[in-house]
């Protein structure tokens, strides 16, 4: 387990950095071909493609898990230590390829989906999802030199558009209607929201993808208050409503 936990923090670290914000063509052949491996295996309902970035250096023996929260409507998810964590009520919700394996590391026999980014609560039914799938979407990770940039983001019952907001303890991520309209407006002129999670759809034997999660960055990366003096995700929220971001 220990091994295991070591891969997963080590995967995380490798992801780039979000300043400058990592960029993916949407039009590449990479890029559309984990699409049409997501549609092929009929997973678009338990999973979507994910932008991978690191909004910091996680530390030995930590992971990122996210809670969910009720008022505003999201989730909270910061780096938390292993020994702090009921590992039996946790679950992977972000994956990327991890190579294990210490003879051949450039053979991608030793690839395999692990979990960068955990959530709260019982794992996420996958439905009846071919195991060929994780093993076609890791091969094409592998070829295209995917690795560290996409990976898969398991659905949890979230709907319609979220925003992120981050600060130097953890990331919320929030609802687009918990935005106040006018703080949404005005989103457009101060911050630059990146896509970092595209929901794959299947009409008429096309695929389609919608960006339906979206980062806040600003000048100065993903993090915009450094010092905030926040202990957790009460003193975010209220950070956030100062400035008048949130709907009341």
């Amino acid at each position: 387990m220990f091994a295991d936990f070591l891969l997963i923090y080590s995967s995380h670290n490798q992801f780039l950095p979000d300043n400058p914000f990592p960029q993916i063509d949407v039009l590449s052949d990479g890029f559309k071909e984990l699409c049409t491996i997501i549609a092929k295996y009929n997973a678009q309902n338990h999973f979507r493609l994910r932008l991978l970035h690191r909004h910091t250096t996680i530390p030995e023996g930590q992971i990122l898990l996210g809670t969910s929260v009720t008022k505003p409507l999201g989730y909270w998810t910061r780096p938390i230590h292993i020994s702090d964590i009921n590992l039996q009520q946790i679950h992977g919700h972000i994956f990327s390829m991890g190579v294990t394996g210490s003879i051949n590391k450039d053979d991608k026999r030793n690839a395999l989906l692990v979990p960068s980014e955990f959530r709260e609560g019982p794992p996420v039914s996958i439905g009846n999802i071919d195991n060929e799938f994780f093993t076609e979407f890791t091969n094409c990770l592998w070829m295209k030199g995917l690795g560290n940039t996409l990976g898969l983001e398991a659905i949890q019952g979230q709907a319609g558009k979220m925003i992120e907001f981050s600060f130097d303890i953890g990331s919320l991520l929030l609802n687009e209607e918990e935005m106040r309209a006018e703080a949404r407006e005005e989103m457009r002129e101060q911050f630059k929201l990146e896509e970092t999670g595209w929901t794959i759809a299947v009409k008429d034997g096309i695929v389609y993808k919608t960006g339906e999660t979206r980062c806040a960055t600003f000048t100065t990366g993903h993090i915009r208050i450094t010092d905030s003096k926040a202990k957790g995700v009460s003193d975010a929220v209220k950070i956030l409503r100062d400035e008048g971001m949130l709907a009341m």
